[in-house]
């Protein structure tokens, strides 16, 4: 859950609110290093002192509002995203003739010509194996009693 921007991305995204919250902010559990006022959050929701609670339109609005007012005060209201380390600079398309911004090769080519080197490394290109099969005679016994039985079985 997203306890620095509780606010805004829960509250106004949701439009849900926790009620009966036992502390002065609202904090992520694991920010609670004191083993008693985890007891005492254990318990309120435990006994129903603290729990969630649907908002209507109205108060969704009252919300929204006081946001708004809180930030055009100077205030803070939740924790800002880090900016990117490359924001505002534009980057161009990559030329195919650029091999300096052109990256590593991607993993199925490398494969792709890995196998085609092997394959044709010392080997002819003829098929590995004979183009017909000569049967010997005793093969061609079996097939026959194989062919009566079922021919005999209908």
């Amino acid at each position: 859950m997203n306890y620095a921007n509780y606010e805004k991305a829960i509250v106004l995204l949701h439009g849900v609110k926790v009620v009966g919250w036992p502390f002065k902010e609202f904090v992520s559990p694991s920010d609670i290093t004191n083993i008693t006022d985890m007891w005492k959050l254990h318990n309120a929701w435990k006994t129903g002192a603290c729990k969630w609670v649907w908002l209507t339109q109205a108060e969704l609005d009252t919300h929204m509002a006081s946001i708004e007012a809180r930030q055009k005060s100077g205030k803070v209201v939740g924790k800002p995203r880090k900016k990117r380390s490359d924001a505002g600079i534009t980057s161009g398309k990559c030329k195919r003739g650029d091999k300096e911004n052109m990256g590593p090769k991607s993993k199925r080519s490398k494969v792709s010509q890995r196998t085609t080197k092997k394959a044709l490394k010392g080997k002819s290109k003829q098929p590995s194996s004979a183009e017909f099969i000569s049967l010997s005679d005793e093969d061609e016994d079996d097939q026959e009693d194989d062919r009566d039985m079922i021919e005999g079985s209908n």
